[in-house]
């Protein structure tokens, strides 16, 4: 059996605004990749690792937590590096999390040869 997903598989919450300035909690996973071509849904499942309250013991830690909650994503296409129809445009959600600092890859706006165009005029 060999592990078909690459990456970081946990992600941290992170408070973040979205493109209505509303705060909110997200979780971003910024290097995830996937080995095999097809077509594909992840499954998301939350877990609360806090420190449970015990009032003989204080704060405990037991190892053990139970799933909160669980969610499928949209079902996507994953292409071989010759099949690979090309870059798409980063989102604009992507670009407003970049600039609160999360480390995601964004394309800059237009492409080299409208920018090297525009600096021979």
């Amino acid at each position: 059996m060999t592990r078909n997903l690459i990456g970081s598989l946990v992600s941290s919450a992170s408070k973040l605004t979205d493109l209505d300035d509303r705060l909110g909690v997200f979780f971003v996973f910024q290097d995830l990749s996937i080995r095999t071509e097809g077509n594909f849904c992840l499954k998301f499942s939350f877990a609360d690792l806090s420190a449970e309250e015990n009032q003989e013991c204080g704060t405990l830690l037991t190892g053990v937590t139970r799933i909160e909650a669980d969610v499928f994503s949209r079902p996507f296409a994953v292409y071989t590096a010759k099949k690979f129809p090309g870059m798409i445009e980063s989102t604009p959600l992507s670009r407003r999390f970049a600039k609160q600092g999360i480390k995601i890859p964004v394309r800059k706006d237009g492409s080299k040869s409208s920018r090297k165009a525009e600096s021979e005029e």
